[in-house]
């Protein structure tokens, strides 16, 4: 039997798509549902009074245009603020920055307290990944872990300008220009180091950790492009399962563990590749390219896809591991797309829209 796709059409700033969503709220399946919640038209929106020290929930970030902030999980706004065109936006949900192009000093909030983490000559630029700070270095060939106090607690130099990084199980897998892939421990000890090779230009084009830190898979190479599976064995990592790409990108690639890391997913030339670990099957969903953003609902067994060039975007659910459910095509400037809990908050331009997930 044919599987059924339903087309939905997302208007101007998603006016249309809530307004669908809102009235008729048909299942995506028989199983599964996004009920609207609330929508934000953020120009609009007005900051609430809130003790940080108090916040026990799980907030939500969002950069989109030239704002950024938080939000709770009711809708209400947090915090609002904008930045200038010349500045760089790192934000997870517990710390966020904002620098400079050449920042002198770096200003690092916390939105659960109170303290600011000052960093004085950072040599370099924020990434944030929920409450890690790591400083990668100007010339990104280092990174260097922030503590709480603003301090440099280590910093590690690699070979050549890093491509790509992962951070998982207390673990960091770093992918460089030069083609090899770095494993460090929290404290920055050296765990693991590989080179994929298998093409004529070495490059790591994206790297990712499983939850557990069991396995790191790798997009790597140009003529020809593979993809590279390591799993943990009693004391290293060795090459469980690889294959040729008919890609032949030049810029960073997604990819991600999905599903209690059974399965991995990453950008092909014009899909999305979806392979299983555990019975070593691959399977493939056709997608317009690039992919922007894929956000994963483990207790549905649901993938949300954002894909787009310039103004066209489409938003896309999926059931693994292969069943497209959703195609949604949508107009907009700025867009992002982030899943915290059991909502899935799309933005669009100035407007954010929380839906939820129901069986």
């Amino acid at each position: 039997m044919a599987k059924k796709k339903i087309l939905f059409f997302f208007g101007s700033a998603l006016t249309v798509s809530i307004l669908y969503l809102s009235i008729v709220a048909k299942p995506i399946s028989p199983e599964f549902s996004l009920k609207p919640q609330w929508v934000i038209k953020i120009d609009n929106a007005t900051p609430i009074d809130y003790d940080a020290a108090t916040v026990k929930e799980t907030i939500i970030p969002f950069v989109i245009g030239n704002n950024y902030g938080y939000i709770a999980p009711n809708g209400s706004i947090l915090v609002k603020r904008t930045f200038q065109p010349n500045q760089f936006v790192s934000i997870s949900s517990k710390f966020v920055s904002v620098c400079n192009p050449i920042p002198e000093t770096l200003t690092i909030e916390s939105i659960t307290a109170t303290n600011t983490i000052i960093v004085k000559n950072p040599q370099g630029y924020p990434f944030i990944v929920d409450d890690t700070i790591l400083i990668i270095g100007k010339d990104q060939d280092s990174i260097s872990l922030v503590n709480n106090t603003g301090a440099i607690e280590w910093s590690y130099n690699t070979t050549s300008p890093i491509t790509t990084l992962d951070l998982k199980a207390e673990k960091i897998v770093i992918g460089s220009l030069d083609g090899t892939i770095q494993l460090l421990s929290k404290h920055g000890d050296s765990l693991f180091s590989f080179q994929p090779g298998g093409s004529r230009l070495s490059v790591i084009l994206g790297a990712a950790l499983s939850s557990d830190g069991r396995y790191i898979a790798i997009i790597s190479g140009i003529d020809r492009q593979r993809f590279v599976l390591l799993e943990k064995t009693a004391h290293t990592y060795k090459v469980l399962y690889h294959q040729f790409l008919d890609s032949d990108f030049r810029r960073p690639v997604l990819i991600t563990f999905a599903q209690n890391d059974q399965y991995v997913l990453f950008e092909g030339k014009t899909q999305l590749l979806v392979f299983n670990i555990n019975s070593k099957k691959n399977y493939t969903i056709p997608i317009e390219t690039p992919i922007l953003a894929l956000e994963t609902l483990p207790q549905y067994n649901k993938i949300f896809v954002m894909t787009g060039k310039d103004l066209q975007k489409n938003l896309i659910v999926l059931e693994l591991p292969d069943r497209k459910l959703i195609s949604a095509p949508f107009i907009s400037k700025e867009s992002f797309l982030r899943v915290s809990g059991d909502q899935v908050i799309l933005g669009s331009d100035g407007i954010i829209a929380s839906y939820s997930a129901r069986r």
